[in-house]
């Protein structure tokens, strides 16, 4: 068949880069969408201190968040199920990372149940690229996201080349 030979099925690491690759594509136009309205927003500043921390920070986010997406769109059979992961898991651990306040004011034992949210990693170390600070050692998130991400793709990579829940 001419139409197999000229598009041959996608692997599936070329699926998960073809989605993965989207939503974070579609993370940082959002970002810089809103990083340049607040530019353009008088009496803002928006000074970025560490670019680098900014991008892999936000690299290492929009990667967690578009494999959980990947992860929840195989698994969810309803739109309901989809949902109890964005309002049971995603929201909790965004609104619990640190984002509105610092972990420092938090009891001892809340301190530590913050350290073990990857989304306090990503919040801490976005902080630290446009104000200087950190909640945490950036290597402890650089390296915990890294692996966090790795472990995820890892996941998508065996599910979706098994075959879990998809249909034919």
């Amino acid at each position: 068949n001419i139409v197999d030979y000229l598009m041959p099925p996608l692997s599936t690491g070329e699926l998960i880069a073809g989605l993965v690759g989207a939503a974070v594509t579609r993370a940082f136009l959002v970002g810089f969408a809103v990083w340049l309205a607040m530019l353009l927003w008088p009496g803002v500043s928006v000074a970025v201190r560490r670019p680098e921390l900014v991008v892999w920070f936000g690299l290492m986010g929009a990667l967690l968040l578009s494999f959980l997406g990947l992860l929840t769109s195989v698994w969810a059979e309803k739109f309901d199920h989809a949902a109890a992961v964005t309002n049971f898991v995603v929201t909790p651990l965004s609104l619990l990372s640190g984002t509105f306040y610092s972990v420092h004011q938090l009891s001892p034992a809340f301190q530590k149940v913050s350290h073990a949210n990857p989304f306090f990693y990503v919040i801490s170390g976005f902080r630290a690229g446009f104000l200087g600070t950190s909640d945490s050692p950036l290597w402890v998130g650089t390296l915990g996201l890294l692996a966090l991400n790795m472990a995820l793709w890892a996941t998508c990579y065996a599910l979706l080349r098994k075959g879990w829940k998809i249909k034919n």
